[in-house]
């Protein structure tokens, strides 16, 4: 465990005292773990934009800095005039001709640690979760999610680096949607490395620092600079890393080992060392936290084809879809194959204490399986982790994906039931015709009984893929969960594509209840919609009979056919045509 650094707290001067043209340093780690200091002058002060919300802009001396600009990795850097600390180095601009930067004051950053609450929650409001399944296995779900969680931010700061190291080595590619998540985020994904050699030193001023998101097969982890050290006290970055307020991130000490200019942004190589204590603030002006303090992380596993990967991520509502996410797609790439027609098998569960697991299963066939089942992961977190219910603490996600190198769907064709004339108590046998891909015709022939007792008249069969069906069920039956049990409920009754749902839906008004919906007499559903008006959701269908058929590969394709029921034949009397 490293220690705090035993020099005296440095002496704040309020910017208003500062005077343009006043010469100091920025103190940074640069190639190689060395700190520097680097000649810096005041050329004035801008702002406030908001209250407490100006910054002092300096320029940086020196040919190196002129070639490199402001680096991204230098938020937080101290400076200093005449000795006293003014703030930290934490605004850059990209494509900028002079290493030109914006320093917060540290006279602004020094109440970070007066934080309470709970985490931040998310940023626009929570879809339904028919919203979520609809999307699933199209294109569009990851940046549905990134809309949802991650409202546009400001520019300005200096990037954020995050090194990415470890066993699946991978981060995300131009354009998809995690890196549009990773862009909001103000994240730049740069090599890194994992093992830093700093056990045993101080944590210092102007050294480099790290916010752990992800350890374990693999690290992440967004670096920035030490502002101001007092006890066990630490400062760094001078701008937001979420904004989110009371927050819980692993603080681990880390070590630049290289500089690359860059004509958009240059940054720093680091690795990332021990953990050392948490950082529990996260406001406008800065990151706060504490060395010897320590954060639970969140267990995930995720097998690929039997091979196993073990995480640990941070728990957050905004972050931890995005990155359970990450480690799903770092797993399948390094299994080597990111791109191509493949099906993935896919088995997402999470564990909450106290509850029975949330299971979600699907099996996707697309050239872009792999991005799709990152998102469904995504969504399936997210979904839960939003919950207007109590949230039980979340103790570990396991991911499986069984993968095939191929497509392996099959379209439904038509769906073709022995007779449209049916009987209350009889079997009613419904031939399937399925068209795989590639392949020559299924057949399958597939009984549902008709519930006895059913009334003359109308009777609509539904055949379609099960997910689909879920889609469709969601929507003409909206299920209101009263608890959170009730949501983990839902999530289970979802039905995957590799479904067949055959359902018997009789015109029957309902209303949806906490955990479900019943069926109601008209009269009832009339008075109820009369007195609740909008808070009450009604139902004009209700399921009588429902039967899953079972394929080996995902089914796409639904259709409603109508039946009459006539009444039950009775002793000794003939059936009138």
């Amino acid at each position: 465990m490293m220690a705090a650094a035993t020099v005296h707290a440095a002496e704040v001067v309020d910017p208003a005292d500062v005077q343009p043209g006043a010469v100091g340093i920025c103190v940074t780690e640069m190639d190689g773990g060395e700190v520097v200091e680097i000649p810096v002058e005041v050329i004035g002060t801008i702002g406030p934009w908001a209250p407490e919300g100006e910054i002092v802009l300096v320029r940086l001396e020196g040919e190196r800095y002129r070639h490199t600009g402001i680096i991204a990795g230098m938020s937080g850097s101290p400076v200093y005039v005449d000795g006293r600390l003014l703030g930290a180095l934490a605004f850059g601009w990209p494509f900028a001709k002079e290493p030109i930067g914006g320093v917060t004051p540290f006279a602004r950053m020094v109440g970070l640690s007066a934080v309470s609450g709970s985490g931040p929650g998310t940023g626009a409001s929570r879809p339904a979760l028919v919203e979520l399944v609809a999307a699933a296995g199209r294109p569009g779900l990851g940046e549905r999610l990134a809309d949802w969680l991650l409202p546009e931010r400001d520019g300005g700061t200096v990037g954020l680096p995050v090194a990415v190291a470890g066993g699946p080595a991978w981060r995300p590619g131009d354009g998809d949607w995690l890196a549009e998540s990773w862009r909001r985020l103000g994240w730049m994904a740069v090599p890194g490395g994992a093992g830093a050699p700093t056990a045993g030193g101080a944590v210092e001023p102007g050294g480099m620092i790290a916010a752990v998101l992800v350890e374990g097969d693999a690290v992440l982890a967004a670096g920035g600079t030490v502002t101001e050290v007092r006890g066990d006290e630490v400062w760094a970055f001078g701008h937001p890393f979420l904004g989110g307020g009371a927050i819980r991130l692993p603080m681990a000490r880390a070590s630049v080992v290289a500089v690359m200019p860059s004509q958009l942004s240059s940054f720093k190589f680091f690795s990332v060392g021990e953990t050392i204590g948490s950082f529990e603030a996260d406001r406008s002006r800065g990151i706060w936290g504490r060395i010897g303090e320590t954060t639970p992380m969140l267990p995930v596993t995720v097998t690929v084809d039997g091979r196993r990967n073990a995480f640990r991520i941070v728990r957050h509502a905004t972050l931890s879809p995005f990155l359970a996410a990450y480690v799903v797609q770092a797993s399948q790439a390094a299994r080597g194959r990111m791109l191509g027609d493949q099906t993935i098998g896919l088995r997402i569960e999470l564990d909450y204490a106290g509850q029975a697991p949330a299971v979600y299963r699907e099996t996707l066939a697309a050239g872009d399986a792999p991005d799709q089942a990152a998102a469904l992961t995504a969504a399936v977190v997210a979904y839960l982790e939003s919950s207007s219910h109590e949230v039980p603490d979340l103790e570990g996600i396991a991911v499986s994906l069984e993968t095939v190198e191929r497509l392996r769907s099959a379209e439904l064709l038509e769906a073709i039931p022995a007779r449209r004339v049916v009987h209350p108590g009889e079997e009613l046998v419904v031939r399937l015709r399925l068209r795989p891909f590639r392949g020559g015709e299924v057949i399958r022939d597939q009984a549902i009984r008709i519930p006895s007792g059913m009334p003359e008249g109308r009777l609509d069969l539904v055949v379609a893929d099960g997910a689909s069906w879920s889609v469709y069920d969601l929507g003409m039956r909206p299920l209101e969960p009263g608890s959170f049990a009730d949501e983990v409920r839902l999530v289970n009754s979802l039905t995957p594509s590799t479904s067949v749902v055959l359902a018997l839906e009789a015109r029957q008004p309902g209303v949806a209840l906490a955990g479900g919906s019943v069926a109601m007499p008209s009269g009832l559903v009339v008075q109820l919609e009369s007195g609740l008006g909008p808070a009450i959701e009604t139902t004009s269908y209700t399921v009588v009979g429902r039967v899953d058929v079972p394929f080996d590969l995902p089914v796409a394709g639904a259709e409603r056919i109508e039946l009459r029921v006539r009444a039950e034949r009775r002793e000794g009397r003939s059936e009138v045509p």
